[in-house]
């Protein structure tokens, strides 16, 4: 076995902040201000409020069950429950109309499932429904993390429930001690995960450095928020890998006040070695409990994570292992992004314009062609539990994608606005250009065909949201391929006007794509899907191309093909002019390979080409459009795949719970079918054994005569012309 690696955090600078410091940050901190970021002094007293009155009854819970099990008096009248917070609102960094993330802790003669739910007199649920005040109420039994949804006074609530094998809990109750976890059982050890998790960031911290700490939070997750950054579920960065990136630059300079944690924190992850994982405690190899933790020593799972941010609590797990080849690239862009901003900010002396680097994001400017998914239910409870569902599952169609083009997911669900009070819909949307050449072992094993379309991963993506255990009829998931000029209005937001994509999104697609590419295409008729091509010219197979290493992601930003990204990402935010004249190497044998289309830039192109080049053109697909078919799969194969939907599914039924609580989806497939689930990569190469080229097939491992015919309609089959 490898030998233990420690993960030591040394202070890069102690010296105490200048007046330049103290003063961008009181610049931040107001700018935080005015974007309404602080709850207002009534709001705040309200949630003290309401978590007084939700404490007060948990004791009085305790105590009825108790008396319902007709212990001794003296032993009910010492019973008692505690209620601990966690989350965002634990850290400080909580804003209006944020909810609460709570955990109850009680005894062990208090059961989860007797005595938390239930709608006997003595559960809590029941005496949470005749409690004034409360609405809304949700119980998720069945939950990888059970939790009661609810709404006291209007503050929304996440209530879940530890039982310690403890028999009274005492008022002065550590939850950072390991011996809290000693006998209970997985579900509680998750929930007391999300406590333990906060509460050893704020430590890590430390008391001086806290109200910076927030500040730079607060800053930091609206700047994700606002280039489309931030969300676990669709494959990005959550609430707590946020906090604990931030957490580790204040380590890294104990003293800085929040603009020194701000301006640092992109120099430091722009040039990160990813998958050299963020460490904020030292990882207690001995398990002295016997615990699952993260350890790439030992499971091969742990290996294939690409940006590990591990939690600071035992058991430690990776809190970020939803990232994938694509969202990872998307994060290193808009760091280098900061990098950029921030060094004009570090040079100009004075003056710091803290709203360019809060800018939002022009997705839909950015890309040519977009893939629209749009979540369809026949009333509200459907509705809510059907787009929690797919929502989930979009990182999987993204995993699906980026082995053939790249990818931009957009996280953020849209409505239309003359959408009427009851019509179920939402849309969500994926930007997608070439693929550049820059992969990883994950998208360079199926990189073999010179042509690739689309229909394989949207059927296979759409066949497996279809196969939920929970369908019911008036569920539908429609995928559509969409020209940037014919995408709806509302998309844009105010200021912007609906356009063909600027010269930075023509930029980015360049460099993914610097062959030319033939005007051969028609431009699809709107609202029908769509079909492209992805061709090379010349000759040039994607199955040639070199690096093929597991951890070449670690080092895709080294060397001359890192200063060609940088020089990019300076033209894309208007820093930097392009430069035209060609890189040294390019005439180099190493980078001249001829499997390699992105170094093929001294070929001249044809006279046919030019005035096309670098644009990505879209053939009609001659087939019927894609339209709701109301219908769901009946097959019973592949159900190793609807464990693993189902498992990961319930991160986005806990909501910011399941981030910090460190959920991961592959546990529960074990406990649901007996065998090591299959690793991430394995899994995705097994799921498109089936030829991306045959249309309207039923994907591998499902009975085609199970499927009906609305179900093997076409997919989109987008063409990239090289």
């Amino acid at each position: 076995m490898p030998p233990v690696k420690e993960y030591k955090i040394e202070s890069i600078s102690e010296a105490a902040p200048t007046s330049l410091d103290i003063k961008q940050t009181v610049e931040l901190k107001t700018f935080l201000q005015d974007q309404g970021l602080y709850e207002s002094t009534d709001e705040s007293s309200l949630r003290e409020e309401v978590l007084g009155t939700l404490d007060k009854l948990v004791k009085d819970w305790v105590k009825k069950v108790g008396r319902a099990a007709e212990l001794a008096d003296t032993f009910v009248a010492d019973s008692n429950a505690k209620i601990f917070t966690f989350g965002s609102y634990r850290l400080g960094v909580h804003g209006p109309g944020a909810d609460i993330d709570t955990l109850c802790v009680g005894p062990r003669h208090v059961s989860r499932e007797t005595d938390f739910f239930g709608l006997e007199p003595h559960c809590l649920q029941s005496m949470l429904m005749e409690l004034p005040g409360v609405t809304q109420l949700q119980a998720v039994k069945d939950s990888y993390v059970p939790v009661i949804k609810f709404q006291l006074h209007g503050i929304s609530i996440d209530l879940l429930y530890a039982q310690l094998q403890l028999p009274i809990v005492p008022d002065d109750l550590d939850v950072r001690a390991q011996s809290t976890l000693r006998n209970c059982d997985e579900q509680s050890v998750r929930a007391l995960n999300g406590c333990r998790v906060t509460d050893t960031i704020l430590a890590e911290v430390g008391a001086d450095q806290i109200p910076d700490f927030r500040i730079a939070l607060k800053a930091m997750k609206l700047w994700a928020e606002r280039r489309g950054v931030y969300s676990n579920v669709t494959g990005f960065l959550g609430g707590v890998n946020w906090a604990i990136l931030v957490a580790y630059i204040c380590r890294l300079y104990p003293k800085g006040v929040a603009s020194t944690i701000m301006l640092r924190f992109f120099k430091i992850y722009c040039n990160w070695r990813w998958p050299t994982p963020i460490v904020l405690q030292q990882i207690d190899h001995n398990n002295p409990m016997g615990m699952k933790q993260w350890d790439p020593r030992l499971d091969y799972r742990d290996q294939s994570h690409l940006m590990p941010i591990i939690t600071p609590a035992y058991p430690c797990m990776n809190s970020s292992y939803n990232v994938s080849d694509s969202t990872l690239r998307i994060m290193m862009d808009e760091f280098t992004r900061g990098v950029n901003i921030c060094d004009e900010f570090l040079s100009c002396g004075s003056q710091v314009s803290w709203s360019r680097l809060f800018q939002e994001d022009s997705f839909f400017q950015h890309f040519k062609n977009y893939l629209q998914i749009e979540v369809v239910a026949a009333n509200e409870q459907q509705f809510r539990a059907w787009e929690g569902w797919v929502h989930s599952r979009l990182r999987q169609l993204v995993r699906r994608l980026e082995v053939s083009v790249g990818v931009r997911p957009w996280p953020k669900p849209l409505k239309s606005p003359d959408a009427g009070p009851h019509s179920y819909r939402t849309l969500y949307y994926m930007g997608l250009k070439k693929r550049s050449t820059q992969m990883t072992a994950n998208t360079l094993s199926r990189a073999t065909n010179a042509s690739v379309n689309l229909n394989g991963p949207v059927n296979e993506f759409r066949h497996l949201v279809m196969s939920w255990d929970d369908w019911q009829e008036g569920m539908d998931v429609v995928v559509r391929h969409l020209k940037q000029k014919d995408l709806p209005a509302f998309v844009f937001p105010e200021g912007q006007q609906q356009s063909a994509p600027t010269a930075s999104a023509a930029a980015s697609e360049a460099s993914s794509a610097p062959d030319a590419l033939e005007q051969t295409a028609e431009t699809p008729a709107e609202g029908k899907p769509s079909s492209c091509l992805l061709t090379t010219w010349g000759g040039h197979e994607a199955a040639n191309l070199h690096g093929n290493t597991r951890y070449e992601h670690a080092h895709a930003h080294t060397g001359q093909k890192r200063k060609r990204a940088e020089d990019q990402a300076a033209v894309a935010v208007g820093i930097k002019k392009p430069n035209t004249t060609p890189p040294p190497e390019a005439s180099g044998a190493a980078d001249n390979q001829p499997g390699d289309p992105m170094d093929c830039n001294e070929q001249p192109a044809r006279p046919s080409q030019r005035a096309s080049q670098s644009e990505l053109q879209v053939e009609s697909l001659d087939g019927p459009a894609q339209e709701p078919s109301g219908s769901r799969t009946t097959s019973e194969t592949g159900q190793a795949d609807r464990q693993a939907a189902e498992a990961e599914a319930d991160m986005a039924e806990a909501g910011d719970v399941g981030e910090w609580l460190g959920m991961d989806s592959s546990q529960k497939v074990v406990a649901a079918n007996g065998h090591a689930p299959v690793g991430a990569i394995q899994q995705h190469r097994l799921s498109r054994q089936s030829s991306p080229n045959e249309l309207g097939k039923t994907p591998a491992g499902a009975s085609s005569q199970a499927v009906p015919a609305a179900k093997q309609q076409r997919g989109p089959t987008v063409r990239f012309r090289s």
